[in-house]
């Protein structure tokens, strides 16, 4: 069985670490203009949500024309439609 999780990044371009299963999938990113925020939603077994070691995976957001390393992984672009600004979320792979 599995379950979806929402778990929110934050608008900046630190990197960012949730600790989340190794298996969790990013299903979608989207930008929550109540919170100001970009919140993805991933996708997990049922059986790692409780009681099992979860490792630390980073994120990263990136404005349009900004320089993505090569370890970075493409999850989603979601948009603020107040400021006309759009956000790029990667996955960044050691």
């Amino acid at each position: 069985m599995k379950t979806i999780h929402k778990h929110r990044l934050n608008v900046s371009t630190d990197v960012q670490e949730i600790r989340l299963p190794e298996s969790g999938t990013v299903l979608k990113v989207d930008y929550i203009l109540q919170d100001a925020a970009i919140c993805m939603w991933v996708e997990v077994d049922a059986d790692t949500v409780i009681d099992t070691p979860k490792e630390v995976r980073t994120f990263k957001v990136f404005t349009t024309g900004s320089g993505i390393p090569d370890n970075a992984s493409y999850l989603g672009t979601t948009i603020d439609h107040m400021k006309a600004q759009a956000y790029h979320v990667y996955e960044l792979k050691n």
